[in-house]
């Protein structure tokens, strides 16, 4: 008989040859009466460990089939007992569970390494936007707070120079590029520009077309009435009411109707009405400046029913009539109003069916979010205006990026 179908235990034909890693073969009955006895998972010749359960090795099986098929019978027969079989069954199945946890703690390790990995990639990149945005905030704040000195609502239009007055000009629209040349050829300056009146508007200014002559003496009435400019840029409105920009840019952002609703029965003439006028103007072809006229029933009724069904279009649409003014600003807000839009529609979407949970949860997040405006209200006089500007700017520039991704999230 060849040596290779001779078991290294018991010196007899192989049952159920099983090879280990080594090359050493046995019998399967042998190999778990020496697990059994050892509990060691290693080679009863040589002592070499193995790992996994071994399997029943076909070849050298079918081999010994063909070639010592009588004495095999003899050798299973000897060896079959239920004591036998339970003992193999044991040992395959002692095996197969050091196997499973071995891998199992092995596709862990693995997996821990790939977070680990992942995670320290994706704290690198968050600290570089981290940073980046903080200096760019920083940036914007030391910019806009040294520049906000040099505008013109701080300065008293008698003495503004003349290349005031051509800034003024250009803050009432595109419409004025002739009359700013004019001023400069002219020498206009404050005093001048306050003394004159409807008729030496042509001789100083060339202003021949009537509705610009209107436009230009309403413009100079203002100054004289109020004894200062009047905002006409959002760095201007935000210079001049620092607490009331930053309420309107968080209400309108989160609270749209409600902010609506507020300006209605408390800031009527001085936001509610210029919003109105310009989102929905009664006449496109007259320039709108500071009009603060009564609306007309169809603009109330235009401008109501867009701001309850869609208040982010309102926005939008007042944004477009900054574009000139403020083109980067008014773009990042296209791209808030867009993705504020969709975020308000997902959530009325999770309205239907009606989910009580949901409700009660978004009712309480309205709330909370109702009384931590109504304190920033109460306590925003004593806030240092550096903390103001930094949420300022960061509803500005910071919001349309995070929507984006609140998005991303939602849809995944």
């Amino acid at each position: 008989m060849e040596s290779e179908f001779i078991c290294g235990c018991c010196s007899d034909l192989l049952i159920q040859p099983t090879t280990l890693t080594c090359g050493h073969s046995f019998c399967r009955l042998c190999l778990a009466q020496w697990f059994t006895q050892s509990r060691k998972r290693t080679c009863p010749f040589c002592q070499q460990a193995y790992l996994g359960c071994p399997g029943v090795n076909i070849t050298i099986k079918n081999l010994i089939e063909k070639s010592y098929s009588r004495k095999l019978s003899e050798r299973e027969v000897e060896v079959r007992s239920v004591e036998n079989e339970e003992l193999i069954r044991k040992f395959e199945q002692s095996l197969q569970g050091v196997a499973q946890t071995t891998g199992s703690q092995n596709r862990l390790q693995g997996n821990v390494f790939q977070n680990v990995g992942n995670l320290r990639f994706q704290g690198f990149c968050s600290g570089i936007c981290v940073m980046g945005g903080i200096i760019l905030l920083l940036y914007l704040v030391m910019f806009w707070r040294n520049s906000g000195s040099d505008l013109l609502i701080h300065k008293p239009p008698i003495r503004w120079s003349t290349n005031d007055v051509v800034q003024w000009l250009t803050d009432l629209g595109s419409w004025t590029v002739d009359y700013r040349m004019e001023a400069m050829r002219n020498e206009i300056d404050g005093r001048l520009l306050v003394a004159a009146d409807n008729a030496s508007l042509e001789t100083i200014l060339n202003v021949t077309n009537v509705l610009h002559k209107k436009a230009i003496s309403n413009a100079i009435w203002q100054l004289k009435e109020f004894n200062m400019k009047l905002p006409g840029s959002l760095w201007e409105y935000k210079a001049l009411h620092p607490g009331r920009s930053l309420f309107l840019v968080y209400g309108m952002k989160d609270f749209p109707r409600t902010t609506l609703l507020y300006v209605y029965f408390f800031e009527y003439d001085e936001i509610f009405l210029p919003f109105l006028h310009s989102t929905y103007p009664e006449n496109t072809d007259i320039p709108s400046i500071h009009l603060y006229d009564d609306p007309s029933l169809r603009q109330e009724i235009e401008f109501l029913t867009y701001f309850t069904i869609l208040p982010y279009w309102v926005v939008s649409k007042f944004c477009w009539a900054w574009f000139d003014v403020h083109f980067y600003i008014c773009s990042m807000m296209f791209v808030n109003c867009a993705t504020l839009t969709f975020l308000e529609a997902m959530a009325f979407k999770k309205l239907f069916p009606m989910n009580k949970e949901y409700c009660i949860a978004g009712l309480r997040s309205y709330g909370k979010g109702l009384m931590s405006t109504f304190f920033f209200l109460m306590v925003w006089p004593i806030v240092p205006s550096l903390i103001c500007d930094f949420f300022f700017y960061s509803v500005l520039f910071f919001t349309p990026f995070y929507n984006v991704d609140k998005i991303w999230k939602e849809r995944i």
